[in-house]
């Protein structure tokens, strides 16, 4: 999303699927957050202390308050889709959130650095859960695409594991953590359901603005044609003439299926290709980065599936 100017959607975005959030501008907290300040291992007895989450991104922080329930207090740092993760910069907020977390969830690879800082930064950072998605739960590494939560294993991975460091802090609920997580898993099962049924036989060839739906593409069999042109406008550059030529001969010779485009994205180049598509009859499949407001995750997910199915 590292893009010159971004055009974002107002407003807050932060659905929980279990439990209800309560949104702020920066830091959202879930209702009734307290508790101490980090350690190991916590005793949520009667539940007047409650083990501290701290995610990067909302939809992760909505995972975790799904496997954890009232036993935990979740911290979303992004909640508003003004906020762009590669140059967000920590608050004070933010830093204290961090340090007085148990478990934090973020995504890594070079996506959200600006955790991994402030984890490096804290001397208590050896007793915390950290689970890094990325690298973590998918095996990727720094220069792999980033948006690893359009692959539609990625968040039942997520839940299984933090199930798991849940009940590493907390061995008496242990039990509850794993049942929420694999009730969790179990509600993603009519994402993976349409995914399966709009997969392609064949390979299916299409064109993006930037690489934020390549994950969920690749779930469905798309192919995308214009790798590079996607690269450098993700990076905030200007494609080069040969790219943005295939890119447009890609359209008006129809080799392509349809135009995946992210609607957060201001970039008069993608905006012309655009428009170019629309004027071909090439159908634009609108996706974003961020989960917009008053969606969960399956929800937004299973909105742009429908686009796609349509389609295809």
């Amino acid at each position: 999303m590292r893009t010159k100017s971004l055009k974002w959607m107002a407003g807050i975005s932060f659905a929980a699927m279990v439990i209800g959030v309560l949104a702020g501008c920066g830091i959202t907290k879930q209702p009734g957050s307290t508790g101490s300040s980090a350690s190991k291992a916590v005793s949520t007895t009667a539940l007047s202390q409650k083990i501290k989450v701290v995610a990067a991104e909302n939809f992760y922080g909505e995972v975790a308050q799904a496997v954890g329930g009232d036993r935990v207090a979740v911290t979303s740092i992004l909640t508003n889709p003004g906020q762009d993760p590669h140059d967000y910069e920590p608050t004070a907020d933010a830093s204290k959130a961090v340090a007085d977390a148990q478990v934090v969830v973020y995504t890594g690879i070079g996506y959200d650095d600006w955790m991994g800082k402030l984890l490096k930064a804290d001397s208590s950072a050896q007793n915390k859960e950290v689970v890094v998605v990325g690298s973590d739960l998918l095996g990727k590494i720094a220069g792999d695409n980033p948006h690893v939560w359009y692959d539609p294993s990625t968040m039942s991975k997520l839940a299984n594991q933090l199930a798991n460091d849940l009940g590493k802090l907390d061995p008496a609920n242990s039990q509850d953590y794993q049942q929420r997580a694999k009730a969790y898993v179990t509600t993603m099962t009519q994402l993976t359901a349409k995914v399966a049924e709009i997969k392609q036989s064949t390979p299916v060839s299409i064109d993006v603005s930037e690489p934020v739906f390549d994950y969920m593409g690749d779930a469905l069999n798309l192919k995308v044609n214009n790798l590079k042109f996607a690269k450098a406008i993700e990076e905030g550059n200007d494609p080069t003439a040969l790219d943005f030529a295939s890119v447009q001969n890609d359209i008006k010779s129809k080799k392509i299926k349809l135009f995946v485009y992210n609607t957060q994205t201001d970039s008069p180049t993608v905006e012309n290709i655009v428009k170019l598509a629309e004027s071909s009859g090439i159908p634009i499949i609108k996706v974003t980065e961020t989960e917009p407001s008053g969606k969960n995750y399956i929800q937004w997910m299973t909105e742009q599936l429908d686009q796609v199915g349509k389609v295809l």
